[in-house]
């Protein structure tokens, strides 16, 4: 194994905590709940949580490599669901990851 493929390999297994604002179809199409079970399968991290604006908040907390699995899941989402428009937003102190995956 190379120098290139280490540090590749090891990128993807840092630790990394990004969250997503989704707009579009993302409320009332069980999205919360299909992030919830995708998050589990990566053995990632986080929460989802639904906004009064029609907008959906994530935040996801894993391995580089898990995380960016569920973020590519998310931004197609679940039958019935359609994503317009996904924001990475700044993750603040009290965006603490619970132990699991949370629908909040």
């Amino acid at each position: 194994m190379n120098q290139e493929q280490k540090t590749e390999e090891s990128a993807a297994e840092d630790g990394v905590c990004v969250k997503y604002r989704l707009v579009g179809e993302v409320q009332n199409v069980g999205f919360r709940q299909f992030l919830a079970a995708k998050a589990e399968e990566s053995g990632v991290r986080g929460w989802a949580k639904n906004e009064s604006d029609g907008s959906l908040i994530v935040l996801l907390e894993g391995g580089g490599a898990a995380v960016s699995q569920v973020a590519a899941h998310m931004r197609e989402g679940p039958v019935g669901a359609s994503v317009c428009n996904t924001a990475e937003l700044l993750v603040e102190e009290d965006d603490a990851a619970p132990e699991n995956f949370e629908i909040r």
